[in-house]
């Protein structure tokens, strides 16, 4: 089983204690660290969209662990969440109690052909080598992109050791360089924030050129 595998597994069986938390009680639970905060944007991003229609959202590279605290937050009976996991061994619906529609898969044929309100790379961009290339495929299909907690150089891009359980390399991209980007493929930032760089877990003489950076991309009108 790789890393990213297990880590995956271990946070299903911890959203499976934050789905039962929320179904006996009126408040969502308390999450650790900064992820009540970068959640709670989400959630409010997600409210710009109309109530009174479906509400399709793609979570690139991540896991039901965002998805299982939600309940007791907003109204989910519009969401339909298609979360992209590379490393489940099958495509699977969950189950949350009976909320809203979640599908995860590891095939990314399941989703290239659909239109997304959101597309979500939740501290995912880092590990993907050629990013712009990849993102450049999904520009066309979604309203708004989402990043959070994700370490970006407000020089020029480098790569880095991270030091948490995962032990492996990441690329923290130029933050100039992606708002550059995003803007020649006509989306423009409407909202950003950050977090303590530490969270940013890279090589300590690249702390103060990193920012932990929360980043939301609203496609312009054509």
């Amino acid at each position: 089983m790789t890393y990213w595998s297990k880590y995956n597994q271990e946070l299903k069986e911890l959203a499976n204690k934050l789905i039962v938390h929320n179904e006996k009680n009126k408040f969502n639970f308390i999450e650790e660290g900064f992820y009540n905060h970068v959640h709670d944007i989400l959630l409010l991003a997600i409210l710009k969209f109309d109530d009174n229609s479906e509400i399709k959202v793609l979570d690139y590279g991540s896991n039901i662990l965002p998805w299982s605290n939600v309940i007791n937050k907003i109204n989910t009976s519009q969401l339909k969440i298609t979360i992209f996991d590379p490393f489940i061994k099958s495509k699977n619906k969950i189950d949350i109690s009976n909320n809203f529609d979640l599908t995860i898969t590891n095939e990314e044929k399941d989703f290239k052909k659909e239109k997304f309100d959101l597309q979500i790379f939740g501290s995912s961009s880092q590990y993907i080598d050629n990013f712009f290339d990849n993102l450049n495929l999904y520009l066309y299909s979604s309203r708004f992109i989402f990043f959070t907690h994700t370490p970006l150089s407000i020089n020029k891009t480098f790569v880095s050791n991270q030091y948490t359980g995962f032990k492996g390399k990441q690329i923290i991209r130029s933050y100039d360089e992606l708002i550059s980007f995003m803007k020649e493929n006509k989306y423009e930032i409407i909202f950003k924030s950050i977090l303590p760089s530490q969270y940013a877990s890279v090589d300590k003489d690249k702390i103060n050129q990193t920012i932990y950076a929360n980043l939301l991309f609203k496609k312009l009108d054509n």
